[in-house]
Formats: C-alpha cells, sequence, structure tokens
C-alpha cells in the first residue's frame, strides 16, 4: 500500500474483502435507529509524508457540463468550484451535489489544506460513514484474535476524505476515496506496522493502555492512517450494540478467510 510516497505493505496473510452492499440491508434498517457514534480521540501525530498529487493542469475542468477550460468562473461562495457558463452552475448547484458540497470546498479554499481545528471533525465523518461495516468486522476479529485494535487506513489525504464530492480544485474526479480496515492485535503492530515505520512506535503506549482496557461490550479502538501522514488514536462507542455486530459480523466475515476489508466512502 503506497502512502505519501512511502512503501505501505499490506500483511502478507491476508486477503482483501469487499462486502455487497445488497446483504448489509437488514443491518442498515436497525442502523437508522442509532445515534452518533460517540468518538473520545486519545492520541494524534502528524508523520508529514511528501505529498505525491499530481501536477497541477494547465487547465481546469467545469464542475458542471466537465468541459476542459482554461478560463473559469468561480462559485463566489466557496470560491472554488469552476464553470464555463451560468447554465453549467445552476445545474450543478441543483443537481450535480455543489449545495451540499460547498461549503466543504469553502473549508478547503484553493489550496485544498484542511484547517487543523476540522480535523477531529472529519476523522469522525469518516468513521460515522464507515460504523456499520467496522464495528461487526472488529467484534467478529475480536472474537477469533483476541484483543485488538482496528486500523483504518487511506490513500487519500484527510483535505480529500473531508469533500462532499469527489472532485479536486480543477473539477476533476478524485479516483478511489477507499480506507481498509485491518484487525490487528499488538504482536501484529509490534511486527509488521512499527517495523515498516518506526515513528508509529511514538503511539505505541496509548494504544497497548487503549487496547487492554477497552470494554469489548461497548467499545471499538480505532487507529486511522491518511496518506498526509495525519495519525490518530481513538475509541468509539460499539454501534450496533455488541449483540447485533456479533450477528452480523457472523453473516458478512466468517464464510471468507480475508483478513482486511476496503470500503470506498463515494458509494457508501
Amino acid at each position: 500500500m503506497l502512502i505519501a510516497g512511502k512503501s505501505r505493505h499490506l500483511h502478507p496473510f491476508h486477503f482483501l474483502s469487499q462486502r455487497p452492499r445488497s446483504t448489509m440491508a437488514a443491518g442498515e434498517e436497525a442502523m437508522k435507529a442509532m445515534p452518533d457514534t460517540a468518538m473520545q480521540w486519545l492520541q494524534t501525530l502528524e508523520l508529514g509524508y511528501t505529498d505525491t498529487t499530481a501536477a497541477a493542469p494547465a487547465e481546469s475542468v467545469c464542475f458542471g457540463c466537465g468541459a476542459v477550460h482554461s478560463n473559469l468562473s468561480v462559485c463566489v461562495q466557496c470560491n472554488v468550484a469552476g464553470y464555463c457558463q451560468k447554465d453549467c452552475q445552476v445545474n450543478d448547484w441543483k443537481t450535480g451535489g455543489h449545495k451540499a458540497a460547498c461549503a466543504s470546498y469553502k473549508r478547503l479554499g484553493s489550496s485544498m489544506n484542511l484547517p487543523e481545528q476540522e480535523f477531529e471533525a472529519v476523522r469522525n465523518q469518516i468513521f460515522q460513514r464507515i460504523r456499520f461495516y467496522a464495528c461487526p468486522y472488529a467484534v467478529h476479529k475480536a472474537s477469533t484474535l483476541g484483543r485488538g485494535f482496528m486500523f483504518v487506513q487511506s490513500d487519500c489525504t484527510l483535505a480529500m476524505m473531508s469533500l462532499l464530492v469527489p472532485k479536486d480544485c480543477y473539477g476533476r474526479l478524485i479516483q478511489n476515496r477507499n480506507v481498509l480496515l485491518h484487525y490487528l492485535t499488538m504482536g501484529e503492530y509490534d511486527a509488521e506496522v512499527c517495523r515498516d515505520d518506526f515513528e508509529m512506535t511514538v503511539v505505541r503506549t496509548k494504544l497497548q493502555e487503549a487496547v487492554e482496557t477497552y470494554d469489548e461490550q461497548t467499545q471499538v479502538v480505532i487507529l486511522m492512517r491518511m496518506r498526509c501522514g495525519h495519525v490518530a488514536l481513538g475509541m468509539a462507542a460499539l454501534v450496533p450494540d455488541y449483540g447485533l455486530c456479533r450477528k452480523l459480523g457472523l453473516d458478512y466475515y466468517s464464510e471468507s478467510t480475508a483478513g482486511a476489508v476496503q470500503l470506498n466512502l463515494d458509494s457508501m
């Protein structure tokens, strides 16, 4: 796995699985009545990986029609989204999602940098979107591997993940806004993650404390690492409850020997 110019290797004994959304229907109905996940972030770390984003193009793409132009008029509210004509802007506002996404572009600006004070909110949003898949997965893995934590990684930056639509400031689609879930024990963390990146040992003390003390019936430990080098250790309330997570985990994951789950946020 490549993150910010550094080689990130998946565990050799893990296989990748993607669960079809059709199998989730019953559980999704149960989730509609669930409250927002309570998150407690215990430690954060900025590793400052080199950004390998492609160079800025000479021309931008109209957010409405997708045509390439060298001179676009930008949205006066976010000052990011560009349009070749008024009709494209009106149509994108009404049907293309910019009405909902405008504030997320304004937050980043044309530099596409996420303000530090927004980091926690974006981390929470990411977990809110994946929790229905992640919590049953963690409960199922814990039942076979023992106490551990969920390692959430992405080849996207935190800023890219914060956008409500998968387009950069040039109107180009951001491909594959995925997260990869692994459930790891502390032994695996030491042998694989810390060996691959010694800087990750900085969070080890608090991570081990969280793994040793979390309540398996109500909580899950999360270690999140993004391509930009943003790392965060947290603890979340188990949603749905433990009994349903156990059942869903058996339904979704027991037939597969896969150790990792990949989720595309833009299909959820």
